[in-house]
């Protein structure tokens, strides 16, 4: 009688399917836990902007300004292109604090470039919407995911100086 040394083209074609089926659901997993991620950056981010802005509107010797603290940021740019400034904008000596939030970091974990929300919702960077003031101001943001306070995915939410607001 012949002993086999060797595994039969079933055997290996069922080991395969069942790597290949792992492997898909380990994927799938893996690109969830990105998209919960960095909605939770999101979100952080947000908490992290509202606080400081607050503590700077009520501290009354911050002024948000454009990257150059030269003039006051417009309606629908970015977050990250404007700055607490130490002066009014346009002052001389004007000057950059970041001692309560560095705003040129503050962008979307997704968005490589520096765009504001698109109209498909494809790419979204923080942007304002109106023209900003530590005492009002309104940011939109997209979430990828329905996250835990009930944002829901793939749409654009804001929040303003009383928090996410939806």
């Amino acid at each position: 009688m012949k002993t086999k040394k060797g595994f039969t083209l079933i055997e290996l074609l069922v080991v395969v399917a069942i790597i290949g089926l792992l492997a898909t659901l380990g994927v799938i997993a893996f690109r969830d836990a990105q998209k919960k991620a960095r909605d939770t950056k999101r979100l952080g981010d947000m908490r992290s902007v509202v606080a400081a802005f607050v503590t700077a509107n009520n501290e009354g010797t911050f002024y948000l300004c454009d990257s150059t603290c030269a003039a006051a940021p417009a309606s629908a740019s970015l977050v990250s292109a404007s700055r607490l400034c130490n002066k009014a904008c346009g002052t001389a000596g004007s000057t950059v604090d970041n001692s309560l939030v560095n705003l040129s970091v503050i962008n979307d974990p997704l968005t490589s470039g520096a765009t504001a929300c698109d109209g498909a919702l494809t790419s979204c960077n923080y942007a304002y919407n109106g023209i900003p003031t530590l005492a009002s101001f309104n940011i939109r943001f997209i979430t990828e995911q329905t996250s835990v306070q009930g944002l829901s995915a793939g749409a654009q939410h804001s929040t303003n100086q009383n928090g996410i607001v939806n």
